[in-house]
Order: structure tokens, then C-alpha cells, then sequence
């Protein structure tokens, strides 16, 4: 069984460290049944088999063994997989994907599958769910489910589109949800997965696919220098008692250095007397008297803390009268109208006014959405009325290069965008696109909001504008100045430059 490890840091586009959810370290429990359950890295595949039906029982041709007994029955034959040949190129497109390399699969997983599914008139029913960035890429077809149960969600295929043939198809970016996600191809599993089983890699029969919530990450980092680790005992045993604190030291009061002071001349001539009284002693062979040492002066006690009087309940500072309060405002009553001093309140959102649906944590919504942009709940679980609020942005360019631009307002696109008299007038904000092949025109396109909607409109370049639109078998020019509105995974070209429009509002 593989131990959860804390994910490994990535680095992304943008030179911050990224995370990657750790896909391939989280446990998969399979649960019994004659589906394919195939786990490769960044990525969990279910896929639906059909079984071929059992044969007529025929008795083995068998050799006579002496002493072994009568031959036994021949047991009657089961069903057998049918060896569909699509299922085997669902799993050799998933392995080519996963070999890559890739950590985070998932993104181009998500468009391999949609080209594959494009050339298969009969495509197996299946489940898919590999890692990106920031999530996880789920691609259901046919009877394909996925769901969570500990939350009450769960998608089909039917809440997606159908392709030309018919087939129902979901594939969507979700993020990782933080309960078990089980994956299924539409067999009913027989039992629960076993709890201690856990696929690490390969392909193995199985109705369902349990793939466990990814643990948090627990980033444990060197001990600082001169930091005291300290054991704390278990739960269960009692700690030692702690010795009692040691009393502090009473200080003693420092001793003063002894000032020795020069007594005063006395009035008379003691000196020579003395002088004489000592050298008579030392003649007659006394020795002179040891040297007194002078007694330090006596410690001063501190003097006694000196009270002060009472506060006072008001003071002045100064000795001069206070000056007269100055008339308030009287205070604002209910219902009255605000007086027009009253300071201004925040600015008012300068963003373009929509009409949407609202989803049940306040986000602002695509009437024409089933499912919110940002927590990606579904809409339909609130009341069907249109409400009116600032319009969020519409979605990204991603450019060949790896930029992106956020469809927040009005954009000419251009080799000199700048220089156009709607970019200095502030009507449209420019977005330079460099191109070495000298095939983007100075003002060579536009992109325009209105309402929930992206619009596209070529300006008369020199060289035209090419659009594909998801699943689109070439492209196709614009015409100037007939705008068409833009749907995710449509593809731009303009000369020798691309870019794809990416929006979590889209998908009708």
C-alpha cells in the first residue's frame, strides 16, 4: 500500500513555485466487476467491456492416467471479455499521454480524447480523470459516471453534449474534491472495494475506480540553530512532576570603595613630634604599628517613596480657561435625507451592469450556465431570476507564446493598436501582438463584449482572419466587419500568430 507523501513543488509558467495535487500518491480501491480499471501516472481510467457469451460445453480431449481416478466433469465455461478493439486504443492513447511525462496530464488528455472520439463511430463507455495543474480533467462518455458521494455530487454524460453519432459526452475541469471520487463505467459493482487494497499502476478488472482525497501537505523543515527540542510523553502516561523553581538570589547592596580624606592641617606642628616619637621606637628596636585600614561609610537607606496627591477629576494644563466646545452636528435621523456635506461613500464598480442568475454563494452567472464559473455548483438549485450586477470577465486568450490575456473590456488587436484614434479616446484598450512574419496588420481585428457574449470582428486586414471553432475539421475565414461570437476552444489565427479562447462561462 503507497504511503501519502506531501506534493512536489513545480515550477510554473509565471517562475512562482506551483503545487501539483499529488495524483500518484493517493490510493485507488477497486471495486469487483468485468469493467477494466487501468491507473497510469496522472491519470485513472474505468472503461466499459462487453462479454462475448458462453459456449457449448464440450469434453476435453484428455490423456488416460493410470491410478489418477475416473476423468472429472468438465466445468461449464464462462463468459469471456470480448476483446473490443476500441477499448484497447482508449488504453494505448492513455499510456502514449501518460509517457510523456507530463505530471499534470490532464489538459492534454482532455484534447487527445476529443480528437479520438471524433474518428470512432461505436466509442466504449468510460471514465476518465487525470491530474492538471490545478485540478483534476474528467471525461465521461456513454454510460461513464462520476461521482462523490460523502458531498451528493455526481455527473454523467448526459449533463454534457452529444457528438455526431449520437454518443453523450461531459469532459470538464473540475478541482479535486476533498472526499473519495469513484469513477465508473455504468456496471454495478458486486461489493465495496476491500479496504486494504490499493492500485499503484497497471490494469486490473473492476466495475469502479475509489480514488482517495489527496492528504494536506505537511511541509516539515530544518530545526532552527539553538532551538531545544523537547519529547512530549503519551497521552496515557503522566508526566513526571516538575521540581519547584528556584528562589532568586536577595541582592545584596554594593559595597562602596573606602575614601580615604586627608584630615586637615591641625593649628600646631604634630609632625616632627610624631616623626621623632616613631624613630625613637624604632631605635630602641620596636616595630612601627600595622597601617589602620580605613572603615568604610555606612550604607545610606533609600529614601521613602514620595506620594503623590490624588488625580484630580479634570485639569488644565495651562493656567488659561479652556476654550468653548464648538457646535456639533446634530446627529443623522432615520429616513431623513443625508445632508450634502456628508462625506462620499466608495466608488461605484465602473464595470459594465449584466443581467444573470446568481448562484447560492452570490456568484454572477451566464443565464444560459448550468453550473457556476467559480465554485461550480449548479445554478438550477436557485430561483430562475435575473438579476442585475457587475459583469465578471468573460475568459482568457492564450497565445501561442504562453501568454494570456483576461476579457475584461474591449480589445483592438494589432501590430500599432496604439495608434488608433479609439485606443487614445480610452474606448478600447490595445493588445499588441508581435509577428515576425510581418502578417498581422495595424489594426487587424477586434474583440468586443456585449452582454454575456465575446465577438470577434476582422477590421479589413491585408491578410484575413482564420477561426476553428472545438472539433472543427479546418478553418475557415472571416468575413470584415460581420462580428461571430466566440465559443471556448475556438481557435484564432492572424498571420503567422495563434491564440485559443478559454471562458468557464461557455460550453452552449
Amino acid at each position: 500500500m503507497s504511503v501519502p507523501t506531501p506534493p512536489v513543488p513545480l515550477a510554473g509558467a509565471s517562475g512562482a513555485p506551483a503545487t501539483v495535487p499529488p495524483f500518484d500518491q493517493v490510493a485507488v480501491r477497486v471495486a469487483p466487476g468485468r469493467d477494466l480499471v487501468v491507473r497510469l501516472p496522472g491519470v485513472l481510467l474505468v472503461a466499459g467491456v462487453t462479454t462475448s457469451p458462453a459456449g457449448p460445453a464440450t469434453a476435453p480431449v484428455r490423456p488416460a492416467l493410470v491410478g489418477w481416478g475416473p476423468a472429472p466433469v468438465p466445468a461449464a465455461p464462462v463468459a469471456a471479455p470480448a476483446g473490443d478493439a476500441h477499448v484497447g486504443e482508449l488504453v494505448t492513447l492513455c499510456r502514449r499521454v501518460s509517457a510523456a511525462g507530463s505530471r499534470a496530464p490532464g489538459r492534454r488528455l482532455h484534447e487527445e480524447l476529443r480528437g479520438w472520439l471524433l474518428t470512432v463511430t461505436d466509442p466504449p463507455s468510460f471514465a476518465v480523470a487525470a491530474a492538471t495543474e490545478d485540478g483534476l480533467a474528467l471525461v465521461l462518455v456513454g454510460g461513464g459516471t462520476a461521482e462523490v458521494p460523502d458531498l451528493g455530487l455526481r455527473l454523467t454524460p448526459a449533463e454534457g453534449e452529444e457528438l455526431a453519432n449520437g454518443t453523450p459526452v461531459l469532459d470538464r475541469f473540475v478541482t479535486w474534491p476533498p472526499a473519495a471520487l469513484h469513477l465508473s463505467a455504468g456496471s454495478p459493482a458486486d461489493t465495496a472495494p476491500h479496504p486494504l487494497a490499493d492500485l499503484e499502476a497497471g490494469a486490473v478488472p473492476g466495475a469502479a475506480a475509489v480514488l482517495a482525497p489527496a492528504p494536506a501537505p505537511a511541509a516539515a523543515g530544518p530545526v532552527p540553530t539553538g532551538t531545544t527540542q523537547l519529547r512530549l510523553p503519551a497521552p496515557h502516561v503522566t508526566p513526571p512532576p516538575m521540581p519547584p523553581p528556584p528562589r532568586p538570589a536577595v541582592p545584596t547592596p554594593p559595597v562602596r570603595p573606602a575614601e580615604v580624606v586627608a584630615p586637615p592641617a591641625p593649628p600646631h606642628d604634630h609632625a616632627a613630634h610624631d616623626h621623632a616619637h616613631h624613630g625613637d621606637h624604632a631605635a630602641h628596636g620596636h616595630a612601627a604599628p600595622p597601617p589602620v585600614a580605613p572603615v568604610p561609610p555606612p550604607v545610606e537607606p533609600a529614601p521613602p517613596p514620595v506620594e503623590l496627591p490624588a488625580p484630580k477629576k479634570s485639569a488644565l494644563l495651562f493656567g488659561d480657561a479652556a476654550p468653548p466646545e464648538p457646535r456639533r452636528e446634530p446627529l443623522p435621523m432615520p429616513g431623513a435625507e443625508p445632508a450634502a456635506s456628508a462625506p462620499a461613500g466608495e466608488p461605484e464598480d465602473e464595470r459594465p451592469q449584466v443581467k444573470g442568475i446568481r448562484c447560492k454563494n452570490g456568484h454572477l452567472n451566464d443565464p444560459r450556465a448550468g453550473f457556476c464559473a467559480l465554485c461550480g455548483i449548479r445554478t438550477t438549485q436557485q430561483t430562475a431570476v435575473l438579476v442585475e450586477g457587475p459583469r465578471p470577465p468573460l475568459g482568457l486568450l492564450v497565445f501561442d507564446d504562453g501568454a494570456t490575456v483576461s476579457l475584461d473590456t474591449d480589445y483592438l488587436v494589432g501590430r500599432e493598436p496604439e495608434t488608433d484614434e479609439r485606443v487614445a479616446s480610452g474606448q478600447l484598450r490595445p493588445l499588441l501582438v508581435v509577428d515576425p512574419t510581418g502578417g498581422v496588420s495595424r489594426h487587424h481585428a477586434e474583440i468586443r463584449l456585449e452582454g454575456w457574449d465575446v465577438l470577434l470582428v476582422d477590421t479589413g486586414s491585408a491578410n484575413g482572419t482564420l477561426v476553428a471553432p472545438r472539433g472543427a475539421p479546418g478553418w475557415s475565414s472571416l468575413v470584415p466587419d460581420q462580428p461571430i461570437r466566440l465559443t471556448p476552444g475556438t481557435a484564432v489565427r492572424m498571420g503567422g500568430r495563434q491564440f485559443a479562447f478559454e471562458s468557464p462561462h461557455g460550453g452552449f
